[in-house]
C-alpha cells in the first residue's frame, strides 16, 4: 500500500552495504581526552535545566562505575552480559512531538568523565518501543570486551518515539502518522542533533567523529541514516540489516496463516525435521558433526516428503499432509503480485538446517521465529512465533493501518510456490 512506502526495502548494492559497515575502531590513535567540566558532578546536574524548543532533559545524574557481570539466564546470550562501565553522567530526556496525540521521543545520553571526542548512536530492535540505553556491547562483540562507553565514547539511544506497553501489539504506535515517521527515520536524526547540543554544552566542543551502529532493525536504521542523513555520521555499522522490511513482514504473516490449525508443526516435530536435514546433508563435507556445510546445496538434497505419515499414522515421528504443505511453504520465497518501488518483488524462503537451534533461552530456530510454542492465533499472541507476531501485526497496523483489520475477512491466496495475492 502507498502508506508503507517509507518502510519499503532499500535497494542497496553490495559495495554500499560494505562501505556502511565501518565498525567503531577498537583503539583511538592520538585521541585527545576532554574532561566533563572542572566539576563533573556540577556539569552533569546542570544539564537537567537544558532544553531547546521541544527537546527537554528530564534527569541528569552521575552513575558510579560497575564491573562486568553475567546473569544466570536471559532471552539471549548477549542479554546476560552487563559490560563494565566507568563513572559517567546519564542524561534522560525527551523530544515532544508536533502532534499532541503522538508520544514523545525518549532518549538516553551517556557522558564519560574523560571523553575521547567521539560518539556512538545505538540502533534498536524489532519495532522498538524500548529505550535503548547505549551502555551495552556492540552487536556481535566479544562478551569480555570493553563497551564504547568504557573506551571513552559518548553513547546514546532512543525508543524511536513510542513506548510499547504490556498487552499492546508492538505495532500499535503506527496508527499515528508522526509516531510512524519517527520510527521510520526521523527519531534517530532528532536524537542525534539533541545529543550534539548536549555534548557541546557539557565538554565545550562538538564531536570530532560520530558513528551509528545497529543490528537487525537497528541495521535498517543504520542504512537509513546512510541514505537519508549521510553527512551526519562519519561511520556506520549495519549488522544483519532488515533491508527487505516489507517482504519480511509479509512473509512472516504468510507463515502464520499457513501454519494455523492443522498446518502447525509442533516443537517435537521441528527436531524431526532437523534430524532429517542432518541425515541428508551433514556428512556431505566428510564430517558428521551436526553442521551442514553447504546449506544452499542441501535444499536440493533434502526431500521433506520422506517425513509424510503413512496412511492412518500420526504423532511426532512424521508430518501430516497439511504440515508438509506448510513446511514447503516456509522453504519457498514469498512473491508479491507486483514489484515494489525499487523493483524488489520477493522475499527468500527460510533455509535448511538449524531448525531446532536453542538460541533464545529454552527455544530457538523455528520455534522462536516461525512456529512458536503455541499455534498461531488471531490476534497474534506472545507465545506465537516472532515472524507471525511481527508480520501479522504489521499487516494490521502498518499496511492496512486499521486496528480492526480482520484476517478472516481477507482474501489471501497462498500456493506451495509462495505466490500470494495481497489482502483486499
Amino acid at each position: 500500500m502507498v502508506r508503507s512506502a517509507i518502510l519499503s526495502p532499500i535497494k542497496m548494492t553490495a559495495t554500499l552495504a560494505l562501505l556502511c559497515m565501518a565498525a567503531v575502531p577498537a583503539t583511538i590513535a592520538g585521541a585527545v581526552e576532554h574532561p566533563l567540566g572542572p566539576d563533573a558532578v556540577a556539569t552533569c546536574a546542570g544539564l537537567a535545566s537544558a532544553g531547546v524548543g521541544a527537546m527537554q532533559v528530564d534527569t541528569a545524574t552521575m552513575v558510579e562505575a560497575k564491573p562486568l557481570s553475567v546473569a544466570d539466564s536471559g532471552p539471549t546470550p548477549a542479554s546476560r552480559i552487563s559490560p563494565a562501565t566507568p563513572r559517567f553522567c546519564r542524561v534522560l530526556g525527551h523530544i515532544d512531538a508536533a502532534d499532541a496525540k503522538a508520544p514523545p521521543i525518549r532518549f538516553q545520553l551517556n557522558l564519560p568523565l574523560q571523553w575521547n571526542g567521539r560518539t556512538v548512536q545505538y540502533g534498536g530492535g524489532g519495532f522498538n518501543g524500548v529505550l535503548i540505553s547505549g551502555t551495552g556491547l556492540p552487536p556481535a562483540a566479544p562478551f569480555d570486551g570493553l563497551s564504547p562507553l568504557a573506551r571513552g565514547f559518548a553513547t546514546y539511544g532512543t525508543d524511536s518515539g513510542h513506548e510499547t506497553k504490556p498487552g499492546e501489539p508492538p505495532q500499535s504506535f503506527a496508527a499515528n502518522d508522526e509516531a510512524f515517521v519517527n520510527f521510520a527515520h526521523a527519531a534517530y536524526k532528532k536524537v542525534r542533533d539533541a545529543a550534539v547540543m548536549l555534548i557541546e554544552r557539557s565538554y565545550g566542543i562538538k564531536p570530532d567523529k560520530m558513528y551509528y551502529m545497529g543490528s537487525s532493525e537497528g541495521g535498517r536504521e543504520a542504512l537509513t541514516m546512510a541514505q537519508r542523513y549521510p553527512s551526519d555520521f562519519d561511520g556506520i555499522f549495519a549488522r544483519v540489516p532488515v533491508i527487505n522490511w516489507t517482504g519480511l513482514q509479509h512473509a512472516g504473516a504468510r507463515a502464520g496463516l499457513a501454519t494455523m490449525g492443522d498446518g502447525w508443526i509442533r516443537p517435537a516435530q521441528i527436531k524431526l525435521v532437523q534430524d532429517a536435514v542432518l541425515a541428508a546433508c551433514d556428512a556431505k563435507d566428510g564430517i558428521a558433526d551436526g553442521l551442514v556445510e553447504d546449506a544452499v546445496g542441501c535444499r536440493a538434497q533434502f526431500d521433506p516428503a520422506a517425513l509424510l505419515c503413512a496412511a492412518g499414522a500420526s504423532g511426532d515421528q512424521c508430518l501430516s499432509e497439511a504440515q508438509l504443505a506448510a513446511l514447503r511453504m516456509l522453504h519457498s520465497p514469498y512473491r508479491f503480485s507486483f514489484a515494489l518501488a525499487n523493483g524488489v518483488s520477493e522475499y527468500p524462503g527460510w533455509g535448511v538446517s538449524g531448525e531446532a537451534t536453542k538460541s533464545y533461552g529454552p527455544t530457538g530456530g523455528w520455534t522462536a521465529w516461525w512456529l512458536g510454542s503455541t499455534p498461531p492465533a488471531l490476534p497474534p499472541q506472545p507465545s506465537n512465533g516472532i515472524a507471525w507476531v511481527f508480520g501479522g501485526g504489521a499487516l494490521q497496523y502498518i499496511f492496512a493501518r486499521d486496528p480492526n483489520f480482520v484476517f478472516a475477512n481477507t482474501v489471501l491466496r497462498i500456493s506451495p510456490t509462495g505466490c500470494a495475492r495481497s489482502p483486499r
